[in-house]
């Protein structure tokens, strides 16, 4: 039997299922690749009959018009990522942020907390079509979803055929969900890779040769969305076993297993299996992931555990930053007070990694921004600094001029540790605030 003739009572339009959304109510909606585009649509249209929908959302990758000034008494948006779509709205204070890493909203399930990403009245995702024992699957990005299945009272799903389906946790029964949507035209896969800008390229590169003297056979590596970090995975060519336990599957990694590096032999949890829970690839790799045993997605409650992380032995994980004070605190994910993007699942990996047995957590940046006029090794970061990273955790950190590692200094050789690896024109004042800072 066709799926659209068991499932033949679910089925209702975009317009229908935009109908059911009541003012004041908060809406969940899925995750970059698997936002329920036309759902979401049909939803704008509405905006002057409707006040007060909250719309959770992160990362979003298309400029819906809930995003548009003159519909800001329809729509209020909450999200816990900033994309390049939603950034705007939080510079204009029309928006609302959720501070959290991937893993810490597990905290929010406890039956006393408030839980706004988590609790919602209705949930908006796409799946899928359910295969013969009825099961759909939730494509190249879970994180959430299954909990958010489970606990909105309302979930209705796009489906779209053009959806990868992979192991582990990333299915769901179709009698789980209210409504169906059937996408008219399939949404086709996209890019999700970030590229490194050109004139940070010679950076990358050097910083990539570095991160790779740091990575070892045999270990489990973690890399973290930003385009050095997902840069420096293809630097590992000459390893053998690595592993992968991560919050996201790149396409570096997925160049790796086709070289037979990334084998996940030596694994002490999962062997042989790619871990994430979601991916960031590009188009052409989708074919391969489809149906590949290999590939586990599972909730992003495990895979960003930091307990469950730790079980990997030699855990690496490998990250990006946007700058870093004297002492090893790390900013990722802001300018001052501004919010740029979201610490995301970094701090979650890089406590993972150090509690692994033999883990290490790699921090990577280049030395400057702005076009080599601003040192991103800073004697003191401004007040108000948002900080990603405690300096308590922080090990390794790479620019493309060295390597310093942090764990067992004082404040005074981490100054001086990290000032080696600041660009050669800001050393002499960067020396000059740490003796002011540090010296008698």
């Amino acid at each position: 039997m066709n799926w659209r003739d068991h499932c033949q009572e679910k089925l209702i339009t975009a317009q229908q299922a935009a109908g059911m959304i009541r003012s004041g109510q908060r809406v969940l909606i899925g995750l970059g690749t698997v936002e329920p585009q036309n759902i979401a649509t049909a939803l704008c249209e509405r905006w002057q009959e409707l006040r007060d929908v909250e719309v959770v959302t992160s990362n979003t990758m298309r400029p819906y018009p809930w995003f548009d000034k003159d519909k800001s008494a329809a729509f209020k948006i909450h999200a816990g990522y900033l994309s390049g779509l939603s950034r705007p709205l939080y510079q204009e204070k029309r928006l609302e942020f959720s501070v959290n890493t991937v893993y810490s909203p597990s905290k929010w399930l406890d039956p006393d907390r408030s839980a706004d990403m988590m609790n919602a009245d209705v949930c908006l995702l796409t799946l899928s079509p359910p295969n013969v024992q009825g099961f759909c699957s939730f494509g190249d990005q879970l994180w959430y979803s299954r909990a958010w299945v489970k606990r909105t009272p309302l979930v209705i799903a796009e489906v779209n055929p053009l959806l990868i389906r992979t192991g582990g946790d990333n299915y769901v029964h179709v009698s789980e969900i209210d409504y169906l949507v059937e996408q008219a035209e399939p949404t086709k896969p996209f890019s999700m890779t970030l590229v490194v800008s050109p004139d940070e390229q010679e950076a990358a590169e050097k910083i990539g040769q570095l991160v790779a003297s740091l990575v070892h056979d045999g270990d489990t590596i973690q890399i973290g969305l930003g385009s050095v970090s997902m840069a420096a995975g293809f630097y590992l060519r000459e390893k053998n076993d690595l592993g992968v336990h991560s919050e996201i599957i790149t396409s570096s990694m997925l160049d790796l297993y086709k070289r037979g590096v990334m084998t996940g032999k030596r694994k002490t949890l999962h062997p042989e299996k790619l871990i994430a829970t979601g991916m960031f690839i590009e188009p052409e790799d989708y074919a391969f992931v489809d149906n590949n045993p290999v590939i586990e997605l599972r909730d992003a409650f495990y895979t960003n555990n930091p307990a469950v992380i730790a079980q990997n032995h030699r855990q690496v994980a490998i990250n990006n930053a946007l700058a870093v004070d004297f002492t090893g605190q790390v900013t990722a994910e802001a300018f001052g007070p501004q919010m740029y993007t979201g610490v995301a699942g970094q701090l979650d990996f890089v406590l993972g990694a150090y509690l692994s047995p033999g883990g290490r957590s790699i921090t990577v940046l280049p030395s400057t921004a702005r076009g080599g006029t601003v040192s991103r090794i800073v004697s003191m970061f401004p007040e108000g600094q948002v900080v990603s990273l405690p300096r308590t955790y922080v090990d390794y950190v790479v620019t493309e001029h060295g390597i310093a590692c942090l764990v067992g200094k004082s404040e005074r050789k981490r100054a001086e540790a990290l000032i080696e690896i600041a660009h050669p024109k800001f050393r002499e004042e960067l020396r000059a605030a740490a003796r002011k800072r540090f010296w008698p």
